[in-house]
């Protein structure tokens, strides 16, 4: 990715102020080492981060003294970040010492419910490594080069998607895929990202299940009272193509139904007609949405595990889901879902679902029994697990 398309991505996901304190700090400032552009420019940081780094301790703790550092990229509302600063707050109600850098700079994370792990911008890194920092773990390619330049006894990479599927530049694909070979101890959340790993990478990788806080999603009082039609929601971010959410409106268009829609990033086009529009809902806000909706109608081409039909399940509703990587770790047609191909089944499955209410409350009870299993202990457990390994060797 050229200099330009990179300026114009990071200005689509920041304000001005926030794109220029980034710019300072990794171009001009001390951050300049902390990050790669290429390749090249990643070997050539390596070389230099020796000396740069050499004044700092690295970590020798054991148990729970042992300082966990998690690299994530920003504070945005992310489905894969959320996962990130859950299993962190998780690992310090266990006691142990966790910390959050963020790459964008920020210092908090407003809109994750019940979220007490401290937040360090890189900015201030170095608090951390004057202590010395125990584990450090890549939680997305982004990371993984900062990861990889940064001192740490133990480095991990959580890896949530083969995030090459995200670029249409095959030089941007070819360095996302590099960092997929590093010498780390690596983590996954889905069976079929373990496979790949071993098959294209030769990289053996721990199972970290994904949990579901059912304190928060659960039927509950809704956010407006149902009028006699069935409501469809519509969630994801608008101006992210892969996450099928105009194609999603144009299955549902003109049916007999009430439309909602959620987007954490962007509006939708004037010529849309829908009942209710909710921008960057915050998180203890969407059990509300949901609960409100009878239907979710979600057709990403690109996921890794999709968190919104799970959820939509926990709230009483029912999902139709476009066959996507990710979902067979929770969705089963016609038991607690239905799992289309196509744009048009998509609407037939939809259409179905309004005119009987049997099949939507047999699939809805399917749902509510699924969302039960995935407790957020058995991940933690598993997580805890991976952190001690270190301990019994």
């Amino acid at each position: 990715m050229n200099l330009i398309k990179r300026i114009i991505r990071e200005l689509r996901k920041n304000s001005l102020p926030d794109f220029v304190r980034k710019t300072l700090f990794y171009y001009f400032g001390k951050g300049r080492l902390l990050w790669a552009l290429n390749s090249a420019d990643w070997a050539r940081k390596k070389f230099l981060v020796k000396r740069e780094f050499a004044k700092y301790k690295i970590g020798n703790r054991s148990g729970k003294d042992r300082i966990i550092v998690w690299v994530i990229p920003g504070t945005w509302i992310s489905g894969g970040i959320a996962v990130v600063v859950r299993h962190a707050n998780m690992l310090q109600e266990r006691g142990y010492r966790v910390f959050l850098v963020t790459q964008d700079l920020k210092a908090t994370i407003p809109w994750f419910t019940h979220q007490k792990v401290k937040v360090v911008p890189m900015s201030r890194i170095s608090v951390l490594l004057e202590e010395g920092i125990d584990i450090l773990i890549a939680t997305g390619w982004n990371s993984a080069p900062t990861v990889d330049l940064l001192p740490a006894k133990r480095k991990l990479y959580f890896v949530q998607s083969d995030e090459r599927k995200f670029y249409d530049d095959p030089v941007m694909k070819q360095f996302v895929g590099t960092t997929y070979d590093l010498p780390f101890e690596y983590l996954t959340m889905a069976h079929f990202l373990q496979a790949w790993l071993r098959e294209e990478f030769d990289q053996e990788s721990t199972y970290v299940p994904n949990g579901l806080d059912v304190a928060v999603f659960h039927p509950v009082v809704v956010r407006q009272t149902k009028t006699d039609k069935i409501r469809v929601l519509i969630e994801g971010p608008i101006n992210v193509p892969f996450k099928g959410v105009a194609e999603s409106y144009e299955a549902v268009a003109g049916l007999d139904c009430e439309l909602w829609l959620v987007s954490s990033n962007g509006v939708p086009p004037a010529h849309w007609k829908y009942d209710q529009f909710f921008e960057r809902a915050p998180l203890h806000e969407m059990p509300k949405i949901y609960s409100s909706c009878d239907i979710l109608l979600k057709m990403s081409t690109v996921e890794s595990f999709c968190y919104p039909p799970l959820e939509m399940m926990a709230c009483g509703g029912v999902p139709v889901i476009l066959e996507v990587s990710g979902i067979e770790e929770y969705a089963r047609h016609e038991e607690n879902c239905f799992i289309v191909q196509s744009q048009q089944e998509a609407r037939q499955a939809v259409a179905r679902l309004i005119s009987d209410p049997a099949l939507r409350d047999r699939l809805r009870r399917g749902g509510l029994e699924t969302a039960k299993k995935w407790s957020w202990e058995r991940s933690v457990d598993a997580l805890e697990q991976v952190i001690l390994r270190a301990d019994s060797q």
